[in-house]
């Protein structure tokens, strides 16, 4: 062993550690300037898999256009760049918001000022120090092992050793101290890496002529090109599918993100690719567990469905990979196929971010992607074969080998389901379980496989996707306008979760669903009446349909604080809801973050501020930190309540809201509510569920209609420290 294989692997080792955490961070950074959409990761994934083609680009072009030297001296004067950059960076991250461009675009603008630079010298150092330790004839394939383990390393550590210890705030410091020792460390070997060429150069025997290895043919580097674009593009729609109704946090954004990573250091391994046959017989199962809660995706608990989505991915993710690394090229041709890879990447990540929504009305690339998966395993040779041998046993015995894994898989997940689901949604997950038997019962080859995959898919969806009267897909997520069977009323949807409904008869001005007057928004502006029977100044972050409009008496004024243009343009639209147009008060809409918005707000404006944001099922946590908090009760005046709507499906959030407001200094009680039958018929009454926070005694009068003091011990949220995993109800 060469004496500088340690200095390559920590070299290699850091970098790539480093630069997945510091995806990470950038996420945390721009997440709330954002209003914490789920997209914000996805276009944090697209520009990383951007920033790591350049420096692939990079690395190939330094390493076939550039000798030794001068491929040396340009790239280490490239990290002193970097560092400079990385000393520069603006520290108010909100000051990169940009309201004139796309939302998408002015996250990569972000990302690009806030960690461009830095994130492009990671992206360079494993097939760069791949390439130099290829030339001293050593096999450098197994270091792209080494660096997707590093990467997984760093992808862990960030949410459960940094994030949960470390303050946000320090966290910039901490990164740019360990790119300082990358950087040292990288200079030591290039600069050990010249020396030794130049030894090897002296004693090289001139007449002995270099071997020619022929570069891949075109359509060789085509097919790495479509190969890699699916795990990848995978990775992106399956995050944007968990995260619209759970929540974009880094904990989550590191599950199919290290099971992708895992896939490569398996694929690229010796010792991995022995797992590539059993893996690959997994791959009808797991293709078929995928798309089932895509066209069924409410009423699974969350153990189940962050089972199905991991663990299919990781089986899909993993026989792709080992496909793409049994067909790897020679060693002089390794940049060229990274290369190739990382365009792979961030074509793919760029569809689903960019494309995808402007494309699409729903989460459509999904299953696209889904189905892909199954026919770029029927496109690459792989070491199962590909279909079962004819005859009669051999079929039977191909279909028992296909349908034990799954029927024991599915089983094992419907079982949960039927334990803790509903039975009607019980019986359609079970039917739906039942079509995936019959595809994989019936999948003899990878070809089949796709074609069965994609047959059901679009069947299944054609058969049970609603009609609604208007659909919208934005930045923050997918909104729908549904009508009811009866023709009564029109519903607000935001992904799989109710956000507003108006009756269309004689109750078209009453409140429903979430505010209904029997609920706690019936007791708020109730007490709000008594302790000012003048007009009052309400600040409501979360627009919806508009409902809690109807509160609005002559003389006050409403302002509305919404971030997603389409929720805006659906609320004002009498055609579908005319809450915004009939109220007594003054409406006025603001566009924007709702935190960012009230900061500007002067002191003592606002008798009441009702925070009711929500993308789906998803709360974005920045607008309930104790930061958060501190600023609303600037906006207060003497006597005004801040008012939380924490119905959640997911997450038990009462007890930390009421933790977090006492931690901002004010007082906190809550209310649980369910409607009573003849109350659910008359007003579309939702169960749901509100804390009031503000001074001692402005909250002191909810007691007397039944608000109790909020269940739970925390945890505090801050902007430092903000995880609402911990808060996860796994069954629901």
């Amino acid at each position: 062993m060469r004496r500088d294989l340690p200095a390559y692997l920590s070299t290699i080792g850091i970098s790539a550690s480093l630069l997945f955490t510091l995806q990470l961070l950038a996420g945390r950074l721009v997440l709330p300037v954002f209003g914490g959409s789920p997209a914000v990761w996805t276009t944090s994934l697209c520009f990383f898999t951007g920033v790591v083609f350049l420096g692939y680009l990079y690395a190939h072009l330094v390493a076939t256009r550039l000798g030794p030297v001068r491929g040396t001296v340009l790239h280490l004067v490239l990290v002193a760049v970097a560092l400079v950059a990385a000393l520069a960076a603006p520290k108010d991250v909100a000051s990169l918001r940009n309201d004139s461009l796309p939302e998408a675009i002015n996250v990569i603008v972000a990302l690009a000022v806030l960690v461009g630079p830095v994130a492009f010298i990671f992206s360079t150092t494993t097939p760069l120090l791949s390439t130099w330790f290829g030339r001293s004839g050593r096999d450098p394939w197994w270091l792209y092992a080494v660096s997707n383990a590093a990467s997984l390393a760093g992808l862990l550590a960030y949410p459960f050793l940094i994030e949960t210890r470390i303050p946000l705030s320090s966290q910039r410091v901490l990164l740019v101290a360990g790119f300082a020792v990358y950087a040292f460390l990288l200079a030591a070997v290039a600069i050990a890496g010249v020396r030794s060429r130049r030894r090897v150069t002296r004693g090289r025997v001139s007449d002995v002529p270099e071997i020619v290895v022929a570069p891949p043919s075109r359509r060789r580097m085509l097919r790495w090109l479509v190969t890699a674009m699916v795990p990848a593009g995978l990775l992106s729609a399956t995050t944007t599918f968990l995260a619209t109704d759970l929540i974009s946090a880094p904990l989550l954004w590191i599950g199919p993100l290290g099971i992708y990573l895992m896939s490569m250091t398996v694929a690229f391994s010796a010792r991995g690719r022995r797992l590539l046959g059993p893996i690959e017989r997994l791959v009808p199962t797991a293709a078929t567990l995928l798309w089932i809660p895509f066209v069924l995706p409410a009423g699974w608990p969350v153990v189940v469905l962050l089972a199905i989505e991991f663990g299919a991915f990781g089986v899909l993710a993993t026989a792709i990979h080992g496909r793409l690394a049994l067909d790897r090229p020679d060693t002089r041709h390794l940049t060229a196929f990274y290369l190739v890879l990382s365009a792979g990447g961030v074509l793919a990540t760029g569809l689903v971010a960019l494309v995808a929504p402007l494309v699409f009305s729903t989460i459509l690339e999904y299953p696209i992607l889904v189905a892909a998966a199954t026919g770029v395993l029927a496109l690459m040779a792989g070491p199962v074969a590909r279909s079962d041998p004819f005859g009669a046993r051999a079929i039977l015995l191909g279909v028992g080998r296909r349908l034990v894994p799954y029927v024991a898989i599915a089983g094992l997940l419907y079982a949960v389901v039927a334990m803790s689901g509903s039975g009607a949604v019980v019986v359609v997950i079970g039917s739906l379980l039942v079509v995936g038997a019959l595809i994989v019962a019936g999948a003899r080859t990878s070809g089949s496989l796709a074609v069965l995959t994609a047959a059901a898919i679009v069947v299944l969806l054609a058969t049970t996707s609603s009609s609604p009267l208007l659909r919208m897909r934005t930045f923050f997520g997918v909104t729908e306008v549904r009508g009811a069977a009866d023709g009564e009323a029109h519903a607000l949807f935001s992904g799989t979760t109710l956000h507003g409904l108006q009756f269309l008869d004689d109750r078209r001005d009453d409140p429903t669903a979430y505010y209904v007057e029997d609920g706690p928004v019936g007791d708020v502006f109730a007490l709000l009446r008594q302790r000012l029977p003048g007009p009052a100044a309400i600040g409501i972050v979360g627009l919806g349909a508009g409902g809690l409009a109807t509160y609005g008496e002559p003389g006050d004024s409403i302002r509305f604080y919404e971030i997603d243009s389409a929720v805006i343009t659906i609320a004002t639209e009498r055609r579908f809801f005319s809450y915004l147009a009939d109220s007594s008060a003054a409406i006025d809409i603001v566009k924007g973050d709702g935190r960012l918005s009230l900061e500007a707000a002067p002191d003592d404006s606002h008798d009441l501020v009702v925070l009711d944001a929500f993308s789906s099922d998803t709360l974005p946590v920045h607008l309930i930190t104790r930061e958060a908090m501190e600023l609303y009760d600037r906006v207060l005046r003497p006597g005004g309540v801040l008012v939380f709507n924490v119905s959640n499906r997911f997450y038990d959030l009462p007890g930390s809201v009421a933790a977090t407001a006492r931690a901002a200094g004010l007082a906190a009680t809550a209310r649980e509510y369910g409607p009573t039958p003849e109350i659910e018929a008359r007003s579309a009454a939702q169960p749901t569920s509100w804390v009031v926070a503000g001074a001692p005694a402005a909250v002191a009068g909810f007691a007397d209609l039944g608000w109790t003091e909020p269940g739970g011990p925390g945890p505090v949220l801050t902007d430092d420290f903000a995880d609402l995993l911990q808060l996860l109800r796994p069954f629901r």
